[in-house]
């Protein structure tokens, strides 16, 4: 197979930028794209947090506001994920 160094790397990086977006760049040593993936992925996050409704009834409720933003949040970390892996491979 490749070298063992290298799968490694693509590990790391995966298991990083799954925890949350930008690590798994950071660690790859790019960065610029791990900052441009950082800003977006607490952004999103602060708002989603601030958009879950506190009261037990307004959960059951969906909200397109919240919804919106959890499909923009889970496509960023799939993004930063996939984007790990392919860099640490190389």
């Amino acid at each position: 197979m490749g070298d063992p160094g290298v799968r490694r790397r693509q590990v790391v990086g995966f298991v990083l930028s799954g925890i949350f977006p930008g690590l798994g760049q950071l660690y790859n040593r790019e960065y610029l794209k791990g900052v441009l993936f950082i800003i977006p992925g607490a952004v999103l996050s602060w708002l989603a947090s601030r958009a879950i409704p506190t009261d037990l009834l307004a959960l059951a409720q969906p909200s397109a506001a919240l919804a919106l933003l959890l499909a923009a949040l889970l496509g960023l970390w799939l993004w930063a994920v996939i984007d790990a892996w392919r860099v640490g491979g190389r």
